[in-house]
């Protein structure tokens, strides 16, 4: 079985080779465009990125964030006080080859990255998923990142995605409550109007392929 390993600058033109390939697939603003000094820059001095290989070719990669001080931090979005930048971890981008998906890369990579923020003593995972990117919308939240945010990012409409993880901190529920309330991931009103509400987007169920998965709101627990 193929495993993810840390990746290091001898793969560097592999994995701008597979970004560019998957981006072309994609609509517009369904994903960032990286530059090529931010694949080197997130190999080693503000994070990681790890991969996996079909004999010598890269399949998938994924890119852990460990923003340092003054360098760009996803918390900004969320509003978090400066005291807390230092312990963010980015669940940044991935790609996968077409040929291997539907393996359930996306999500086995999420957990990686979480456990790896854990080593880094990381505590708060945050990542950015477009509202109509469903696969890796579904892949994010089913390993317990809840939407807490909607914003204009990496040109075009971002979810801003939390979780906490510190050494305390358990994963949610895999079932939603009788209680949660659904819409659909593109009904960008509605989902503005629950987040204003005071309610995140805690569970993601598809609605079968191309359609718009739904998402189950609940809550923000109370502090």
């Amino acid at each position: 079985m193929s495993t993810l390993t840390r990746l290091d600058p001898s793969h560097l033109p592999a994995i701008i080779a597979l970004h560019h390939r998957v981006i072309a697939d994609l609509p517009p603003g369904n994903a960032a465009t990286e530059t090529d000094q931010f694949f080197a820059d997130h190999l080693d001095a503000c994070g990681q990125i790890f991969g996996v290989f079909d004999d010598d070719r890269l399949m998938a990669y994924c890119v852990l964030g460990l923003p340092r001080d003054g360098d760009p931090n996803f918390g900004t979005d969320h509003h978090l006080p400066p005291d807390l930048l230092g312990q963010v971890a980015h669940i940044d981008g991935v790609a996968v080859d077409p040929n291997w998906r539907g393996q359930g890369w996306q999500r086995k990579m999420v957990e990686y990255r979480i456990e790896m923020a854990r080593k880094f003593g990381r505590t708060i995972a945050l990542s950015t998923v477009a509202p109509t990117n469903f696969p890796s919308l579904i892949s994010t939240v089913s390993t317990g990142l809840a939407i807490h945010g909607l914003i204009a990012k990496f040109g075009g409409n971002r979810f801003l995605l939390r979780r906490d993880i510190g050494p305390d901190q358990d994963a949610k529920s895999a079932r939603a409550p009788d209680t949660a309330i659904w819409c659909a991931s593109d009904d960008l009103a509605t989902c503005r109007k629950l987040l204003d509400d005071g309610f995140i987007g805690q569970f993601c169920q598809s609605s079968g392929r191309g359609t718009a998965p739904r998402i189950g709101w609940a809550p923000l627990p109370s502090a």
